[in-house]
């Protein structure tokens, strides 16, 4: 059985957090916003503040299909169709749901770890707007990426280790 509930009760304690921010932030905001920035930290793009908040909704989409239907399309793949190394084991019916419960509560993990990538990206561009001139912090940012580079990487060495081999 699938225990994505605490993931998952992460996941909208971030997006509410994140309507929280937006919503106090929104009328802070100046009319026009820095909303991508060089790797000095410097803006390059500029764009209304409703079109980033529009943009900021539009990037939170993969991290809810991360979280909410990966899974199931995996679930719903034929077997001939997943790519899983030791397949005829993992897919035995006396583990099959238990593989899937697995990838259930691994995306879940995986949506919200995304989600908080992208609102503490999202997060910092929104804060440099609050500077004149704007200036996105480069260490913060860049520990974000790192963070989530290292993650993927022990995601993968995870997810590679539970089903390189039977059992």
């Amino acid at each position: 059985m699938s225990d994505a509930r605490i993931p998952r009760g992460i996941f909208f304690a971030i997006v509410l957090a994140t309507i929280a921010q937006c919503v106090h932030d929104f009328p802070l905001l100046p009319g026009r916003l820095a909303s991508h920035f060089g790797a000095s930290g410097i803006p390059n793009g500029w764009m209304t503040k409703t079109q980033f908040m529009l943009m900021y909704g539009v990037v939170l989409l993969p991290a809810l299909a991360i979280e909410f239907w990966v899974s199931n399309q995996i679930a719903n793949k034929p077997d001939a169709r997943l790519n899983l190394p030791n397949k005829e084991y993992w897919l035995a019916p006396e583990r099959r749901a238990e593989t899937f419960a697995y990838f259930e509560t691994f995306f879940a993990w995986y949506g919200c770890i995304f989600l908080f990538v992208v609102v503490y990206a999202m997060g910092l561009a929104m804060r440099a707007n609050f500077e004149t001139p704007p200036q996105l912090p480069t260490g913060p940012i860049a520990s974000d990426i790192a963070g989530f580079v290292l993650f993927n990487v022990i995601a993968v060495i995870a997810m590679l280790r539970r089903f390189s081999r039977p059992g």
